[in-house]
């Protein structure tokens, strides 16, 4: 049986949203624009609102572990 890959958007540097993106320090993973992001406790509620922006912006760490906020580029079927 095939399953339906899960498709989310990935930034110009090659992260993606996933899962492991819950921050630590509020327990939610944040996304939107700078100044009107919005905090979701659930990934599948997080990556239904990016779906509909326009484009999606998220925080992930950088190298050095600082939360910063990329935009995708591109969709593609989360890495396994």
């Amino acid at each position: 049986m095939t399953t339906t890959p899960i498709m989310v958007p990935f930034a110009k540097d090659g992260t993606y949203f996933h899962r492991g993106l819950k921050r630590e320090k509020n327990s939610c993973y944040q996304v939107g624009d700078k100044g009107d992001e919005k905090s979701f406790e659930r990934f599948e509620d997080a990556l239904k609102y990016l779906e509909n922006m326009k484009p999606p912006r998220w925080r992930r760490p950088n190298p050095k572990g600082n939360w910063g906020l990329v935009t995708a580029v591109r969709w593609d079927a989360l890495p396994e």
